[in-house]
């Protein structure tokens, strides 16, 4: 019984970790601004072009 609960628990952790660098991934091709949450009010759309 113990090892279905071990192989329960690993089986979650990998899942999930797969899940987020998956998801990591995807978001890091997209690139700096396109991946980010905040794109349709960006404040560094507003600053000088040598501190953006």
């Amino acid at each position: 019984m113990t090892i279905v609960v071990n192989l329960l628990l690993v089986l979650c952790i990998v899942s999930y970790t797969l899940y987020t660098l998956t998801k990591f991934f995807k978001k890091s091709k997209q690139g700096k601004c396109s991946a980010c949450d905040a794109n349709q009010q960006c404040p560094t759309e507003h600053l000088p072009k040598h501190l953006q």
